[in-house]
């Protein structure tokens, strides 16, 4: 794979990653008692929201099915490597480790930046009304 269709990959991954993670209705401002918002409520408060929706079910479907086709797609080529080739059998067991582990933690990244980003926004909506 060139990196430009690496690239595009994720863009659309993101992409859509975002979309159904995003809520439809916009989360109500979380205030304290004594009129304080604490980062870190706020922040835990946006991540559950996030997280436990309906939509974050096909979020979960979509890093299923990319994880399932990453491997299929190792195990393939591995495969046809070790069946057409005439060398000594390789693995691509490593390499596909990799790649599954990285496309697991792009996803915990652009998760907690999402929350982060709606936790920015909504402190400052909170400040906005005092």
């Amino acid at each position: 794979m060139n990196v430009s269709e690496i690239v595009i990959l994720l863009l659309i991954y993101s992409g859509l990653l975002i979309f159904l993670l995003s809520p439809y209705r916009e989360i109500e401002q979380i205030k304290e008692s004594n009129d304080q918002v604490f980062f870190r409520s706020v922040f835990k408060n946006n991540l559950v929201n996030i997280v436990f929706q309906k939509k974050a079910l096909f979020a979960l479907m979509l890093l299923g099915i990319a994880l399932i086709s990453i491997q299929l797609l190792f195990d393939s080529a591995e495969w046809h490597y070790n069946a057409h080739s005439g060398y000594p059998p390789i693995s691509k067991k490593l390499p596909a480790f990799f790649v599954v582990g990285s496309v697991v933690i792009y996803t915990i990244i652009l998760l907690l930046s999402l929350a982060y980003m709606r936790t920015i926004k909504n402190m400052k909506g909170a400040k906005e009304l005092e």
